[in-house]
């Protein structure tokens, strides 16, 4: 009697065997062996555990449950990363044009690379002013749905994607200062490179940091404040707004730009009036009197080109119908346009091309300005 009293109960028995080391597996088979089903042997063990000390989710309320990120959080993090792309190359860009502009390279005059584009500041400009505040927020949509207490666990796909940040930003800055480190030995260091070589630094230097930081609070969830991040974002926020001010201060404001479009769309104007004129003396063997004449002819399109700003046409003046230039009968013609600023103050990289090659009307000063233009008509035939 005294023996029923003190039967021991399967949870205990369980407990007793877990103590002793004995495996689930075996402890399973005991249990099966004399009745007890799956659902109750594993209702038992985990109650054993728990007498043992196993900890449970009540217990501890910051355990993570297991709970995954939803799609949303998962695409808002995907498309963090392609903000991140763009924000980086602008702000890469911005400085390096910032730089062109006031470290010129005498090179520059002979290779595109290097050459100060006011085209590529405002782009820039455009990119950091959309894609930084964009990044900012979809950032502390993703801390938010990691914060304390509300137990999810991070995917695969955006785990490693951080970490290919993470490898790229230190391929990146490894890069960056063995190449100072050669230049530097090699005798060519200047302040143009060395400001460069800080950009990439900097910006790469600043990425690793961050998602350095990010994986300690997301995947190992230690106490990183939140006032450590917000320090971050304010810090890199004052050095976009510096660069933006600088990208105004070297690239010009919107209205001085709109100034410069003007004078392009002038220049381009002016060569296909150029060339129509040209191909019109060549065919009738004599320039037009008037634009007017085009009309009637397949290069009528040339007749309704007019100043961008002003809508008046460009002036065109007959200088000589018929000339003879050694052994040719040549004709010339003068077009004019008034021009708002003047060509010295634009950069290489924004002036006119035409047909790929350097359009002539895109030297000029402010005001008007015309051109002279010889057509050779034909080949005299001389007699014997």
């Amino acid at each position: 009697m005294e023996n029923q009293e003190h039967k021991k109960t399967v949870v205990e028995y369980v407990g007793e065997l877990i103590n002793k080391g004995i495996s689930k597996s075996e402890i399973k088979a005991r249990l099966l062996a004399v009745g007890w089903s799956e659902e109750q042997i594993e209702s038992a063990y985990g109650q054993a555990l728990i007498q043992n000390g196993a900890p449970t989710p009540e217990d501890e309320k910051e355990f993570v449950t297991g709970k995954k990120s939803s799609a949303m959080e998962i695409a808002v993090n995907l498309f963090s990363f392609v903000l991140l792309g763009v924000v980086a190359t602008a702000l890469g860009v911005l400085f390096y044009q910032i730089i062109n502009k006031y470290f010129p390279d005498p090179l520059a005059r002979n290779y595109y690379r290097g050459r100060f584009s006011t085209k590529a500041i405002h782009y820039s400009i455009s990119a950091l002013l959309i894609g930084f505040p964009m990044y900012y927020l979809s950032m502390r949509l993703w801390f938010r749905s990691f914060r304390k207490g509300e137990g999810k666990i991070e995917t695969l796909l955006t785990k490693w994607l951080t970490y290919l940040v993470l490898l790229i930003a230190s391929i990146t800055i490894v890069g960056d200062l063995i190449t100072a480190l050669f230049t530097f030995l090699q005798g060519e260091i200047s302040i143009r490179f060395v400001l460069k070589a800080v950009t990439i630094l900097g910006i790469f230097g600043a990425i690793f940091w961050f998602y350095f930081l990010e994986r300690r609070k997301i995947q190992y969830r230690q106490k990183i404040s939140r006032k450590t991040f917000q320090l971050f974002g304010l810090v890199i926020s004052v050095i976009i707004i510096i660069g933006i001010i600088l990208g105004f201060m070297a690239g010009g404001s919107p209205a001085l730009e709109r100034k410069r479009g003007f004078d392009e769309q002038r220049a381009n104007d002016l060569a296909d009036i150029s060339q129509c004129l040209e191909n019109y003396a060549r065919q009738y063997k004599r320039l037009p009197n008037s634009l007017e004449e085009l009309n009637k002819t397949t290069y009528s399109y040339c007749v309704d080109k007019k100043d961008p700003e002003t809508n008046k046409p460009y002036e065109y003046n007959v200088i000589a119908q018929s000339k003879i230039v050694g052994n040719n009968k040549e004709a010339e013609f003068e077009l004019c346009a008034d021009f708002s600023l003047n060509s010295e103050d634009v950069p290489v990289n924004n002036r006119s091309t035409y047909y790929g090659r350097q359009n002539q009307w895109s030297k000029h000063t402010a005001g008007r300005n015309c051109d002279k233009i010889e057509v050779v008509l034909g080949e005299l035939k001389i007699k014997n």
